[in-house]
């Protein structure tokens, strides 16, 4: 789903238009049940998070954490990966958390063995969830494949010693080509099992969880169809209803089209219609869903990294969520706003990734965003009772996250926020374009202000040049 900062959902190669579609939920085997409750926002005056800001984070634990030991996991890509020397065949790299963190040397490779094909980048976009209702999060893996290919979703399913590597592939719904091609993991239905969305290049379709998709049957839903391009899409509570929502960015029309976000409702009966609002979406390549104010409602992320964007060093947007949608006002961060720490000369692309996750244990969720041109670049802004700020914002270049190499280029290419040591704090994971790395720091809050990254765990690829960490999940 994501890319270098120059091919993430380029927007000169939107083009298309928007048949936008609602459908109801496919069945399920024990049908809905009433979603989990949350508990009312907390008020401006007081500042406080509300209850459902830590449930988020709890719940972000638990849709990485494979084996069920209360750590979560991280799932690197290798979407270049050859297989049984088959190039481009792609696979995916595991490494388990522990109260340590997570250890170089703990991995798991999950790959299609016999059945790999050329080109398909098996790994090339990632998502977890509890999809079966087991209590162990499940690895979705797409392989959207290139060149006119169907493309393919399949499933590694959790259990006590890890992922297992008996892969099972999901059923397409119809013809299809690059299924795959954008994933999203959310409980849209609130039945106590994770649902799946995936993407082809112009559509959006759901698989609501059950005890069928371990068998691969998935009971596709269409939810967007017919556009000429779908970007990234992101799940997260936007309204405060309980639900998980979906935020799809899309281009309508051709590549003078700006392009837009919209968000589709999570109700009993599953993904339903828009809510009211948009957020952003020309030349958005990444975005994320998380609650940055602990006012109970998910606020949305959405990345530009594009020299052709309102800023040329990229920027992010910031749209509020609230009971009656998005908010009409948005807040756009940039490397020149007020209060944001200097980025190395040459820095730009910023926005190029995000990710939501609460880095400092207060309630709130925190931003990471890379910044990968030049020598790169990846951020931590901290959320608040005011939403995302850049007081005490950090920022990582290579020489302070511990990236020893002779040249080093696109440094926060991928970022990923996961509590990997079970410490109540987000860990962030950053990849690395060149001499292709993934680094894993431990920001703490921003009182603990900047300086080199103390006890960095530095994750390697058994060979270059094969898309070690793009994406990461």
């Amino acid at each position: 789903m994501r890319a270098s900062t120059l091919t993430r959902f380029a927007p000169c190669l939107l083009a298309g238009l928007l048949a936008a579609a609602t459908a109801s939920c496919a069945a399920t085997d024990s049908g809905p049940r009433p979603p989990r409750s949350s508990s009312p926002a907390a008020t401006p005056a007081t500042g406080v998070p509300s209850a459902t800001a830590a449930r988020d984070a709890r719940e972000a634990a638990k849709a990485r954490d494979f084996n069920g030991d209360g750590y979560a996991d991280l799932a690197v890509g290798v979407r270049e990966g050859a297989v049984n020397g088959v190039p481009g065949a792609g696979r995916v790299q595991v490494v388990y958390g522990s109260s340590s963190g997570v250890a170089s040397t703990r991995r798991q490779v999950l790959d299609r063995g016999g059945a790999a094909v050329k080109g398909e980048g098996f790994g090339a976009t990632l998502a977890s969830g509890d999809l079966d209702g087991d209590g162990y999060a499940d690895l979705a893996v797409g392989a959207p494949g290139r060149g006119g290919r169907a493309g393919s979703v399949t499933i590694a399913f959790g259990a006590g010693p890890g992922l297992s590597d008996r892969l099972v592939a999901l059923d397409r719904p119809g013809d299809t080509t690059g299924f795959g091609a954008a994933l999203a993991v959310g409980d849209y239905d609130g039945d106590g099992r994770d649902d799946l969305a995936v993407s082809t290049f112009d559509a959006v379709w759901v698989a609501y969880g059950s005890g069928g998709i371990r068998r691969g049957r998935a009971g596709w839903t269409p939810v967007m169809g017919n556009t000429a391009r779908v970007g990234p899409l992101a799940s997260g509570d936007v309204d405060g209803d309980g639900y998980a929502d979906l935020a799809v960015v899309y281009s309508e029309d051709d590549p003078a089209d700006e392009g837009m976000g919209a968000v589709y409702r999570g109700s009993r009966e599953g993904l339903a219609d828009r809510l009211p609002g948009t957020f952003p979406g020309w030349g958005v390549g990444d975005v994320a869903i998380g609650d940055l104010d602990g006012d109970g409602f998910g606020d949305v992320v959405a990345g530009n990294s594009y020299a052709d964007a309102e800023d040329p060093g990229g920027q992010i947007y910031v749209s509020r969520g609230s009971a009656r949608g998005l908010e009409a006002e948005r807040v756009i961060w940039t490397l020149s706003s007020p209060g944001m720490p200097r980025a190395p000369e040459g820095t730009d692309g910023l926005g190029g990734a995000v990710a939501v996750g609460d880095v400092d244990g207060d309630g709130y969720a925190d931003v990471a965003v890379g910044a990968s041109g030049g020598a790169g670049a990846a951020l931590v802004l901290y959320g608040g009772g005011s939403g995302v700020s850049a007081r005490g914002a950090r920022l990582y270049d290579p020489g302070s996250a511990g990236v020893a190499a002779d040249v080093v280029q696109g440094f926060g290419q991928e970022v990923a926020l996961a509590d990997l040591d079970g410490d109540g704090r987000a860990e962030l994971a950053v990849s690395t374009r060149a001499e292709q790395r993934v680094t894993v720091l431990s920001p703490g809050g921003p009182e603990t202000g900047g300086g080199a990254a103390k006890g960095a765990v530095q994750l390697t690829p058994a060979r270059q040049g094969e898309g070690f960490g793009h994406p990461l999940n």
